[in-house]
């Protein structure tokens, strides 16, 4: 073996090493998600196993804590709220309790116990071959891709597997075929036109974005004209790069360049955090469409080898999924369904199962108004 390939080798394992030992244990509960992981402080590990089970041992941290509750305005935190709480107690405390209070809002929690049901119905079904969605022939779904997506296939950049695991369930499946390198506001043209076109089916849309084009979407429907927006039903907001990142400002991206060849500099420029807040506060999407924004909540035990090369960096702007700071993922009015213990390059370890649960989760969102009715065929509410 090379001797450069047995250091490389010897680093990875190092680094997985380091991984693997990094926080302290934590085992509970958090927004009927299971927590089995690590976290970067004591306070962080006594947030979940103690404060939120209501075993309250600290009369001191507790009282730090409640006050934290008191004074939030019912609003979910900013970015520079969980700074803040980054500097006080620790990131990974910020992070979880960002999760917390996403779960605390109503339509959080009826989206999320949905999901659950659905994702639970869908992985016993789905691997049989055979199944179909009730209704999945009356949706178009639109496929935005991300940045790099010809040359980023092994990260799923391209869409790939969910495209074809809702083609096998039912939905007729496009794909807008963006400059993978290009810059946030030409992408936008692309998916204007590709709106555009479905309008011709007669059939409601959904739009499902991944990173970049999180924003290449928002801005094709500001743009666009609410009578050409009318058939647009949904929009799955994919760790969403809405308010860009500080890593492409700080320089501490990997050099791209090196592994995939030459790239269009505007469209990581478009990136940069002064351009992509502008651009960000211009969003204006239409009160009809349903914008469900979908995200990971990593902790420094559960960070994926290929996300801890971001992940680390931007800790000193808080909770973050190795790419984006948490909350800038979000658009707000939409409902937000967070994955504890997932980051931006590993969302779901079976996003087959969760592609499809989610779109039953939207189709039944969007067919029952008052959200009661269960979306799982054959259930009751």
């Amino acid at each position: 073996m090379a001797v450069a390939s047995l250091r490389f080798i010897t680093y990875l394992t190092a680094l997985l090493t380091l991984a693997a030992c990094a926080g302290l244990p934590v085992h509970g509960t958090l927004s009927g998600q299971t927590v089995e992981t690590r976290v970067d402080s004591e306070v962080a590990r006594y947030y979940v196993e103690n404060y939120l089970a209501g075993k309250r041992s600290d009369a001191p941290l507790d009282e730090r804590i409640d006050n934290v509750y008191q004074n939030s305005d019912g609003d979910l935190p900013n970015r520079d709220d969980l700074k803040k709480l980054s500097d006080e107690f620790s990131v990974d405390f910020a992070a979880l309790y960002l999760a917390d209070q996403i779960s605390r809002v109503p339509a959080n929690r009826r989206f999320r116990s949905a999901f659950d049901q659905a994702y639970e119905y869908t992985r016993k079904i789905f691997p049989r071959g055979d199944m179909q969605v009730p209704g999945a022939a009356d949706y178009d779904m639109l496929f935005v891709p991300t940045y790099l997506y010809k040359r980023f296939t092994f990260t799923g950049a391209n869409m790939a597997v969910p495209r074809a695991a809702l083609q096998k369930v039912g939905f007729a499946c496009y794909f807008a075929e963006t400059q993978d390198d290009g810059a946030v506001e030409a992408n936008a043209e692309v998916v204007v036109a590709a709106i555009r076109a479905r309008a011709q089916s007669g059939r409601p849309l959904i739009i499902i974005s991944a990173s970049k084009s999180g924003p290449e979407v928002a801005l094709a429907l500001t743009k666009m004209e609410p009578a050409e927006t009318s058939h647009v039903a949904a929009w799955i907001n994919t760790v969403g790069a809405l308010q860009g990142t500080p890593l492409v400002d700080d320089r501490t991206l990997p050099e791209i360049e090196f592994f995939l060849g030459k790239v269009d500099p505007a469209g990581m420029e478009s990136l940069t955090v002064a351009h992509s807040r502008q651009r960000f506060h211009s969003f204006h999407i239409p009160k009809h469409i349903l914008v469900v924004n979908y995200f990971g909540i990593p902790t420094i035990g559960s960070i994926s080898f290929f996300a801890r090369k971001g992940f680390f960096p931007l800790r000193k702007y808080g909770p973050n999924d190795g790419l984006m700071l948490l909350p800038d993922m979000i658009f707000p009015g939409g409902v937000t369904l967070a994955q504890l213990g997932s980051d931006h390059i590993r969302l779901n370890d079976h996003l087959d199962i969760t592609s499809v649960a989610l779109a039953i989760t939207i189709l039944g969102w969007l067919e029952n108004p008052d959200h009661r009715v269960s979306p799982v065929p054959g259930s009751s509410p």
